[in-house]
């Protein structure tokens, strides 16, 4: 299963606060270390400010995020976009000079803040230098530009071997570029203006790399010299960048509105023969001795864990019972006076005190779905999962929180008897979901622990895991969970997966993207609705989709499938912590 550390999210938490703080935007946010907006992607950033780089030696946290946060707060990003050139090359010029800008205007008092930027800028030029990107024609230019349009805006010098690196080239171009970089300074405040200035010096730019390749006189010298300019930028231009689904914008403006209009798109999904989907209770599909000896094995796989369980039950329902009124105690020493004994006062006054206090308990209002992805990619780690969720399970029942356990899958690897029909019809175009569903239900929301012990030992059962169908099985998950419980509000669904859809006959038919985006436009439906959908272990292509994220770090040997001991405690403990943070935001 593919993982995001409990350090990850505390540190991704942690940045996002910098940034909150110092633009002033609370809206912003950090997921899988990308920036978003108002739950929108922010879309890239000058390569001096990717959040990913944590691991070079130039890399500066406070620098990057002093550096974003200035975006934010000086620059407005959606005329930042409608002005950008949409070739590759122009549009990384157009940003870094944005950038460029809205440092340089950074407020004298923010002393730290402005030594921050100019060391992460400086250190990334260099690193610029040290790769080689400044030993090509085209990297040089471009040291040579930032260089100009930085010392020019800041009133600073750069390190003299930088200078000394690009002297011959900003020599060259002084005469094209003093007038832009003089009306570049007059407009530094002015983000319409200091564009119009920065697009001619980008129009400039590309037209001496186009010079360059035109004036060699052979076909070999230009693939010489293609070889020793080579640029290697990971940059696409902002009309290129993958956006999430929930991106899109929306043509009605009531809450009510878009939600009808996620919903349609929803039932637009095709399915060629759902005649053959199943919804199971697994402890019906396995036979019980088989259940028993699975029983056993978890069993075990708990004991060896050693977990606490009285630590643990008393976190989890502080984080998720609140005190409720359950009883008044008479006679008590102090509280409230009990008006029904007030004669004891006059006719017996050394007899027992008339107070009387209330007695609360915790009273969970709270349910919980576990949906876990039972793909084929899961198998080997089913004996590890399906304990973990076992022990969760009887922590949180433990606190008064009613859970279920539902998994999905299919019945069939690459399609099933849909996807024979549908070849023998013709295979026509957009034919829709072509396999046979399976929902899973382990443990369902009336039935406790000790009831569903066999049925959650199911999840060991080796060919339930074939292909999986995550975007119908959320809306299945959220469906049973939204009927369920009407009193109880705060209402939560956690889906365990390792990556994305898949199932290879639906794909093959429809597109690669066709089961992703019916995850997406769920995932943006569920938003909508009071329903919390929280993402664990989901692969990196799918991460940054949930708001919500908790952490999976069960990490497994080769020579076991079981996680250390410790492992499992920090985990649970973990998942509290989480819990308990995002209900704070």
């Amino acid at each position: 299963m593919q993982n995001q550390s409990h350090h990850d999210f505390q540190r991704q938490d942690q940045f996002a606060a910098v940034i909150r703080s110092l633009s002033g935007d609370l809206s912003t946010e950090i997921r899988n270390w990308q920036l978003y907006q108002a739950a929108k992607p922010f879309g890239q950033l000058a390569p001096h400010l990717l959040l990913e780089h944590q691991q070079p030696s130039w890399f500066q946290a406070r620098g990057i995020l002093d550096g974003i946060a200035l975006r934010l707060r000086y620059s407005d990003h959606a005329l930042h976009r409608s002005l950008s050139p949409e070739d590759q090359f122009g549009s990384f010029i157009f940003e870094v000079l944005e950038q460029i800008r809205v440092e340089s205007i950074c407020p004298n008092y923010l002393v730290g803040s402005k030594k921050n930027l100019r060391q992460q800028f400086i250190a990334w030029l260099t690193q610029w230098m040290t790769s080689g990107q400044a030993e090509g024609s085209i990297g040089l230019l471009l040291l040579a530009i930032f260089s100009m349009v930085w010392m020019r805006l800041n009133n600073q010098e750069l390190p003299q071997l930088m200078q000394d690196t690009v002297e011959a080239t900003r020599a060259g171009l002084s005469t094209d570029t003093g007038p832009i970089l003089k009306q570049l300074k007059a407009c530094q405040t002015q983000q319409e203006a200091y564009a119009e200035q920065a697009l001619l010096l980008v129009a400039m730019v590309c037209t001496l790399v186009r010079n360059e390749y035109q004036s060699q006189p052979s076909l070999r010298s230009k693939r010489k010299q293609a070889n020793t300019t080579a640029l290697l930028i990971d940059w696409l231009p902002p009309q290129e960048t993958n956006t999430s689904i929930t991106e899109k914008p929306h043509t009605s403006s009531s809450k009510q509105a878009q939600f009808r209009e996620t919903q349609a798109i929803l039932n637009q999904y095709p399915i060629y023969n759902s005649a053959y989907d199943l919804e199971i209770k697994a402890e019906t599909a396995v036979r019980m001795a088989q259940l028993h000896s699975y029983r056993t094995e978890i069993d075990q796989c708990i004991q060896a864990w050693q977990i606490p369980w009285g630590k643990f039950m008393r976190i989890y329902t502080a984080l998720l019972a609140q005190p409720q009124l359950s009883q008044w105690q008479n006679t008590a020493n102090e509280g409230l006076l009990d008006r029904r004994h007030l004669i004891r006062v006059i006719s017996s006054p050394l007899q027992a005190p008339v107070q009387k206090q209330q007695i609360t308990k915790p009273l969970a209002r709270t349910q919980i779905t576990f949906l876990l992805d039972c793909s084929g990619s899961m198998k080997a780690q089913r004996l590890a999962l399906a304990s973990f969720i076992d022990v969760m399970v009887r922590i949180l029942e433990s606190a008064g929180v009613a859970t279920e356990v539902l998994g999905y899958s299919t019945l069939a690897w690459q399609g099933g008897r849909p996807f024979k029909e549908w070849q023998k019809a013709g295979s026509g175009a957009n034919p829709g979901r072509l396999n046979e569903r399976a929902h899973w239900i382990f443990k369902d929301h009336q039935t406790s622990w000790r009831k569903a012990r066999l049925g959650m030992a199911a999840l060991l059962k080796p060919d339930l895991y074939r292909e999986s169908l995550d975007g119908e099985a959320l809306l299945w998950a959220t469906n049973r969970i939204a009927k369920s419980g009407s009193a109880i509000h705060d209402k939560k669904i956690i889906l365990l997966s390792d990556g994305c859809p898949m199932d290879r006959a639906t794909q093959q038919a429809n597109g690669e993207a066709f089961l992703l985006d019916h995850l997406l436009h769920v995932l943006a439906w569920t938003q909508q609705t009071k329903i919390q959908v929280w993402g664990c272990g989901i692969g990196e292509e799918m991460r940054s989709a949930f708001k919500q994220r908790l952490s999976w770090e069960l990490h497994t040997s080769k020579d076991s499938q079981l996680p250390a001991a410790a492992l499992v405690v920090t985990a649970i403990s973990n998942w509290a912590q989480e819990l308990a943070d995002q209900t704070k935001r």
